[in-house]
């Protein structure tokens, strides 16, 4: 089955839920388990029931943490769930200094993820730490699931490669990062078709639709 035929097939269930944060789950999660494994089976109910995990670079600073993730992610993966990784680099919370671009270990902690990824959000500083370019068509083509990508700057442009589409828009969008993101997972699983053959591997030929792609996007920079 094809990443846009899950999307499309989760969102007819009646139990299914949009978008679930990953990080918002686990702080709530440790106050009645401890152990990674613990931590998976509490979560992975709740986690199974969505189309799509928000997930971010924070999430791999604690070990407890880094580790559930990737045993949430060999399971709920294969059964669907999408994930949209949203860097929001904080190098404060690595104990690093403001500014600071990711180190050697973070890159090695967080490649596996970005890997994984279905849908990826970053500012044009955030892919160059952490991609070495802001180009959202060499991103897309560098990682193995060809995910959609979104680039926003602080002067409000969104550059993207999604769907099979690419292109540049100035918006009204002013720091509101992550509201934008969020928004926009949430046109794509109420519209799956829009992320194209994003996931689907070679040989395919799905192709968003130019109109309804613009739209979410410019929704999703209203917010």
């Amino acid at each position: 089955m094809t990443s846009a035929n899950k999307l499309s097939t989760a969102m007819t269930s009646p139990r299914m839920q949009a978008i679930i944060d990953f990080s918002t789950m686990f702080s709530k999660a440790c106050a009645s388990h401890e152990t990674p494994a613990g931590l998976v089976e509490y979560l992975l109910p709740e986690i199974s029931t969505t189309s799509w995990l928000l997930i971010t670079s924070n999430s791999l600073i604690r070990a407890t943490e880094s580790t559930t993730l990737t045993m949430v992610l060999e399971r709920a993966i294969p059964h669907g769930v999408a994930i949209a990784l949203d860097v929001a680099w904080k190098p404060n919370s690595w104990g690093l200094e403001p500014g600071s671009k990711p180190t050697p270990e973070v890159l090695r902690r967080f490649l596996p993820l970005a890997q994984e990824a279905t849908l990826i959000h970053c500012t044009a500083e955030e892919a160059d730490g952490f991609f070495s370019s802001h180009d959202p068509l060499a991103i897309h083509s560098s990682l193995s699931q060809r995910p959609g990508v979104a680039i926003t700057g602080m002067d409000g442009s969104v550059r993207w490669c999604i769907g099979g589409r690419m292109g540049t828009m100035d918006t009204q969008m002013h720091n509101d990062q992550e509201s934008f993101f969020s928004a926009l997972i949430e046109s794509f699983a109420e519209q799956p078709g829009l992320l194209g053959n994003a996931g689907e591997g070679p040989g395919t030929d799905a192709v968003a639709d130019s109109d309804g792609l613009t739209d979410a996007l410019l929704s999703a920079a209203s917010k």
